[in-house]
């Protein structure tokens, strides 16, 4: 294989991406996209890893506006919010996914942001102010990544600060009382040393339901929006050879809850614009950032970078989940989470090789206040957990170039992680469920050791394929959300994934047409899975699983105004052995949560001058099937979610000219059809213990909206 141009790790930046339709050089071929999945920046073609990106245009052409709107527009990923709220994230990639937001939980999806691993997707779809790009990688990462995830990878790249003055003033109007305001501003380069930037933004709307419950306390609408973040950002150049990168970034969400829909057992689909949740009372969170990264050039061919954080993260919500106006099953969570992590890697290339050698350390203290009412009089369950863990960690990938054509790609890593966990609690239904437990802690740690290899083939300099072995794994815990003592003490098993890709990236007809393409099997085992017991939950192990799926992405240069691109998934996963506890063999029957068989995404964007301006229209439509939200066959069937299409466009006047300055105005759109479809939802329960129903969430309504923004 020809070896890739190796840019500076100092300038680590991502072009467009496939989804993007940015992509028009001259002639109307397509640009070269740049990313940097491994820790440098490649071609795209280059890289042996099936990885989707948008960049900033992208992010505005799609009207992106946080990490769940991405997945529409990927093959085999499915991102959702929690039942009941807004601050959190459910992250599937490829059938890897976790449905339980309790602290306690590992993901098997890492959210990235500027390279910082974030341990928890209870507040992951927070903003970040002035996003330069999203990357979702797609199968076992860890030989590159400070923390090892078996289902893949999503990184949130914020923009740097720019050499020249300058920013950007934006504001968005649209249905539902929709606002937003955002600003941003940087220095420029100062003494030539040092660059700043500053970036703030500001969302409001007003709620999509409405609720009809007069309980007290209770919200007045359902879904209402009211979000804050902001991003301050210093790079210093302190020598010729040692750069300083500083990233704050702070999010703040003070929304009401989503409305759990009472759907009875059998009925059809049906989505409504009210309903009573006496429960519904709060939906917020507050996430906060530190990041420093200090480069220092050893050589020209070797970089050494550190980076240091400290994340901290509070969320507090207060449903209502039985779906209806009297009282039955009402929860509160209060959660604090805070992590440190410090990591180190060391970059270089030779005539034939690149390599990446990293050590990382990682520790995060999570404890949440989880009371629960059952029925109202039956009386209030307090309960508390937590865990306290530490991840230790070596990993290292090396490319060697056997030929012009062939390249090896190995890799290793070994990870330690400790995890000490505690549950408390206090039953006030008289021991009904499961009766007081003093405060009572456990301990565990476990060690792993997971390899990869690559074998990359070039055809020409326009497609190679490869062929790719990996492994993949996340550690067990406890349960903070056990019925008992005895199964809080238990810990769960950890999980593994061997993965198994075939990968092919190409160009043709002179650049103007791009298909990459992978086949792919998971073999997973001891798969954790929440099953939801009404009030409890029980982590259980399937044994074993096989995931096979399909990925396709294809870009084309039309004319020199017109691109088009086509995405599509498909999944098949199956249990090769699920026992219960009781050793009943349920492989048959059980159900793979977030694993829709087919997915579909299309997209048309044309651009033409008009002299005065750059007119921009982009037309996106996604088809995603039917998927279940539980593994056990009576709640999977309660909540399941219906195949859906979604129709998003952005038609935009870009570079008015406006003396030096530049005016943009866009009118946009998202699910114009105003699709109703189901997303999740929570089993309910009548007093017997057997489930009648679930209160279910559907996807947002039809928005619509026009943005004006002034850059200077």
């Amino acid at each position: 294989m020809l070896k890739p141009t190796v840019r500076t790790p100092l300038a680590l930046a991502v072009a467009v991406a496939l989804s993007s339709g940015q992509v028009h050089a001259e002639a109307g071929a397509l640009e070269e996209v740049i990313v940097t999945a491994q820790k440098r920046e490649q071609n795209l073609q280059d890289t042996p890893v099936s990885v989707s990106a948008f960049g900033a245009a992208a992010i505005a052409d799609q009207n992106i506006q946080d990490v769940a709107d991405v997945s529409q527009y990927i093959p085999n990923v499915e991102i959702a919010e929690t039942p009941g709220g807004s601050t959190g994230a459910t992250i599937s990639i490829r059938g890897s996914v976790s449905i339980n937001p309790a602290v306690t939980w590992e993901p098997p999806v890492g959210i990235y942001v500027d390279g910082v691993f974030v341990a928890k997707n209870v507040g992951g779809l927070f903003d970040v102010a002035e996003l330069e790009r999203i990357e979702v990688l797609r199968g076992p990462q860890g030989t590159l990544y400070g923390k090892n995830t078996i289902g893949g990878a999503i990184n949130l790249i914020s923009k740097k600060p720019t050499e020249e003055f300058g920013g950007t003033l934006k504001l968005s109007a649209g249905n539902y009382n929709y606002k937003e305001g955002f600003f941003s501003l940087n220095t420029g380069r100062l003494a030539d040393r040092a660059a700043f930037s500053v970036a703030l933004n500001v969302r409001n709307r007003d709620g999509f339901y409405e609720n009809t419950s007069s309980a007290a306390g209770a919200v007045d609408e359902y879904k209402k929006l009211d979000t804050q973040a902001a991003r301050i950002a210093g790079s210093f150049d302190i020598t010729d050879r040692l750069e300083a990168y500083y990233i704050f970034d702070q999010s703040k969400k003070d929304n009401t809850p989503a409305f759990g829909q009472f759907d009875l057992a059998g009925s059809q689909f049906e989505k409504k614009d009210k309903g009573a949740n006496d429960g519904s009372i709060e939906d917020s969170s507050s996430t906060s950032g530190h990041a420093l990264h200090l480069t220092y050039d050893l050589a020209d061919n070797l970089t050494l970078k550190s980076i240091t954080a400290y994340r901290s993260m509070s969320f507090e919500d207060a449903g209502d989940y039985d779906g209806t106006g009297v009282a039955g099953f009402h929860t509160r969570r209060d959660v604090d989470s805070d992590q440190i992590s410090q990591e180190f890697q060391l970059i270089g290339n030779g005539d034939r090789f690149d390599y990446v050698l990293g050590a990382f350390y990682f520790k995060e203290e999570s404890d949440a206040k989880n009371p629960f009412d059952i029925g109202g009089a039956n009386g209030l369950v307090k309960n508390w957990y937590g865990v306290e863990s530490q991840s230790y960690a070596l990993y290292g990938q090396a490319d060697y170039y056997l030929t012009d054509k062939w390249t090896l790609t190995g890799g290793a890593r070994w990870t330690k992680e400790e995890k000490d966990a505690y549950i408390e609690r206090v039953d006030g239904t008289g021991g009904a469920f499961g009766g007081n437990i003093g405060r009572t802690t456990a301990k565990d740690d476990w060690t792993n050791v997971s390899p990869m290899a690559v074998l990359t083939y070039a055809f020409s300099n326009e497609a190679s394929a490869y062929f790719k072995v990996s492994q993949g794994w996340k550690a067990g815990g406890f349960n903070g959300e056990a019925q008992n003592v005895a199964i809080f003490q238990k810990s769960y098993d950890e999980e593994t994934v061997t993965a198994f890709e075939l990968g092919l990236k190409s160009r043709w007809m002179k650049d103007r047409l791009q298909l990459n393409a992978a086949v792919f099997q998971n073999n997973v085992k001891d798969m954790q899975l929440s099953n939801y017991l009404g009030a409890y939950s029980l982590i259980e192990n399937a044994g074993e699983a096989t995931v096979r799926g399909l990925e396709l992405e294809m870009l084309a240069a039309l004319t020199d105004s017109l691109t088009a691109n086509l995405n599509y998934g498909y999944l098949d996963p199956e249990y090769d052995s699920f026992k219960d506890q009781s050793g009943n063999e349920l492989k048959d029957v059980n159900k793979f949560p977030y694993a829709p068989r087919t997915k579909i995404s299309a997209g048309l964007e044309y651009k033409h001058s008009l002299g005065f301006a750059h007119l921009v229209g982009r037309l996106d439509y996604s088809w995603v099937d039917k998927y279940y939200v539980y593994h056990e066959p009576a709640t999977a069937e309660l909540t399941k979610a219906g195949d859906y299409r979604l129709w998003n466009a952005r038609i935009a006047l870009e570079d008015i000219r406006v003396g030096n300055e530049s005016l943009e105005v866009a009118i946009w759109g998202k699910n114009l059809t105003n699709e109703e479809y189901r997303v999740n939802g929570v089993p309910v329960a009548d007093p017997n213990g057997n489930f009648v129903g679930a209160a279910n969430y559907y996807g947002d309504p039809r928005s619509y909206g026009v943005d004006v923004a002034y850059r200077f």
